[in-house]
């Protein structure tokens, strides 16, 4: 199945919102939580996930001066592609001035499934943007455990016309044990979170932010600077732990 979802806000009276919005079977999105300017954007799928063959493109552009936090309403799920290959295919371009966070729910690869996703992040050098990608070893609860046949995510965020950061996850569990130190060790899930800010002492503040309350984090947390931003690393024993985690800081 081939989908697509197309989004493009704009700031109207003080209050952002949907200009115009296109999907296709399975997906649509509900109307917008207002919250003064800034607004929630919920993405929901009809579909139980994806399957071999599935093509999802998501394209979400956020002009000037708007406020969104994009969310999923629910994990996504990867069954087992049977020998094919889902993909997906993300745009998002953030406006001057705009403050956008992406943040969908995690992703649970299934045993013998093989999923692709490419991400391409346009961000306008006045403008503050989240990114987070958090991800599963399995299906845990079943005894799953990176049983999948292949996982891939790669993503690049480009600040005006400079590529500030990319990033390429791989699991192949044919080549590698992620159980071993230096990998995921006893955890099971993993997080990224990619922070660009206009200003670099947000940043600064931002960082010492996470390494306090990662005191207290159920799992391991590791933060390093990009050229351009502020990247955040996550491995926990439950999504939702990293998820709320990712969430927090940004209060």
């Amino acid at each position: 199945m081939q989908s697509t979802l197309r989004i493009k806000t704009c700031l109207r009276n003080g209050m952002t919102e949907i200009e115009d919005a296109f999907y296709t079977s399975p997906y649509k999105v509900m109307h917008p939580f207002h919250n003064g300017k800034h607004s929630d954007i919920m993405m929901m799928a009809a579909s139980a996930g994806l399957l071999g063959g599935d093509h999802f493109s998501l394209q979400l552009d956020f002009k000037e001066g708007c406020d969104v936090t994009f969310l999923s309403q629910s994990y996504e799920k990867v069954f087992n592609t049977d020998g094919k290959i889902a993909s997906k295919d993300i745009d998002i371009n953030v406006g001057a001035d705009a403050r956008v966070n992406y943040m969908p729910y995690p992703a649970i690869p299934f045993a013998g499934s093989n999923y692709q996703s490419n991400v391409r992040v346009q961000i306008h050098p006045s403008a503050t943007f989240y990114y987070t990608d958090i991800f599963t070893c399995g299906r845990t609860g079943m005894g799953e455990f990176f049983a999948m046949e292949k996982f891939q995510s790669k993503s690049r965020f480009y600040v005006g016309e400079h590529l500030a950061f990319a990033d390429h996850t791989l699991i192949d569990p044919k080549k590698f044990d992620y159980t071993k130190i230096g990998f995921w060790g006893n955890y099971t899930h993993n997080g990224m979170m990619f922070v660009y800010s206009p200003e670099k002492e947000k940043l600064i503040q931002l960082k010492e932010k996470v390494r306090e309350m990662g005191k207290s984090f159920d799992g391991v947390i590791g933060t390093s600077f990009a050229e351009k931003g502020l990247t955040i690393r996550a491995l926990a024993m439950r999504g939702e732990t990293i998820w709320d985690f990712f969430q927090n800081i940004q209060g």
